[in-house]
């Protein structure tokens, strides 16, 4: 087993407990390397943002780990709207810094000196999950109380990177209304997991819409987390395309993604006059989830990529 280092600004809940549940142990947030050599770990991995904001703390340290051994890591849920400069994302693409470089989307990795490992987003199953509901009890008509929903950030104001978002599912509200098609389209920061659940399992079909990973003109390669939380509850999940979805679902049978606004609306209005194929296809998509998008599925797949690695420089040496 072996002791892992998650240097993130906040705790990682997700991967610490899924990182735990394969038996391993986690240490929080150590940023000398006495300190660091003194816990033992086998492996660091840093917070993409972390790193960006303290890139002269960041790159000391792990100039200092490069000859002891310790792999240096980062898993990067930002890609392509990091937030930083491009001379920032050219040196954590370098041996320098790093040697795994893992990331929800492989746009603008081609050129990369480091290893380069895809890990998508994932559903935090301990959270998000069929609850008490079974598939008869989700196949009833009777549990639905709204035709689409939405939840995410929607503040525009404090929040640009969500301003498209925003406009979109205005638009779609409106159009919505004109078909008297029901929506709720809820900020999910103000809710607490048992709500968000609650509103998925009783809403026909659940929108996927942008992404904070989206750049004005650039839409991210790869799908957020609710794109795996909605079909872990059991919800059917109506995305916007991205380039990685069909890389992590089946489309048409695990998923249904869209083009734009009125193709989002057909799809919406074809859905909810085919009740049976949008269960089946929310059903494949849940079995898609349990079979290999948990967070225990990404952290097993860090922790092989981890004993590659020190394999590899056993080799070396």
């Amino acid at each position: 087993m072996m002791r892992i280092l998650l240097n993130y600004r906040a705790q990682n809940e997700r991967l610490e407990e899924a990182l735990q549940t394969l038996g391993h142990s986690v240490v929080n947030n150590l940023w000398s390397v006495q300190d660091i050599l003194a816990s033992q770990v086998d492996a660091i991995i840093f917070e993409t943002k972390q790193i960006l904001k303290r890139e002269w703390k960041f790159s000391s340290l792990a100039w200092q780990l490069k000859k002891y051994g310790i792999p240096r890591i980062t898993w990067c849920l930002d890609l392509p709207n990091v937030g930083a400069s491009q001379w920032k994302l050219t040196c954590l693409k370098k041996k320098l810094w790093l040697d795994i470089f893992a990331s929800h989307s492989l746009q603008g990795l081609n050129n990369s000196q480091v290893k380069i490992l895809y890990l998508p987003n994932a559903a935090w199953v301990s959270r998000y999950n069929l609850r008490n509901l079974t598939w008869e009890n989700l196949r009833d008509p009777a549990i639905y109380e709204v035709d689409v929903s939405f939840l995410g950030n929607i503040d525009e104001k404090k929040y640009p990177e969500h301003r498209a978002r925003a406009e979109f599912l205005s638009s779609l509200g409106h159009l919505l209304g004109k078909h008297r098609i029901t929506y709720r389209f809820l900020d999910s920061r103000f809710l607490d997991f048992d709500s968000q659940v609650n509103l998925i399992q009783k809403s026909r079909i659940n929108l996927n819409v942008g992404c904070a990973a989206d750049l004005a003109g650039e839409k991210s390669w790869g799908l957020p987390e609710r794109c795996y939380g909605i079909p872990a509850c059991g919800g059917f999940l109506l995305s916007d395309e991205r380039r990685h979805g069909r890389a992590d679902f089946k489309e048409g049978e695990e998923i249904v993604m869209f083009k734009d606004l009125a193709d989002c609306l057909e799809k919406i209005k074809y859905y909810l006059a085919a009740p049976d194929e949008r269960r089946r296809i929310a059903e494949n998509g849940y079995k898609k989830i349990l079979a290999q998008h948990t967070y225990i599925h990404r952290a097993a797949t860090l922790i092989h990529a981890i004993q590659d690695w020190k394999a590899l420089l056993c080799k070396k040496i």
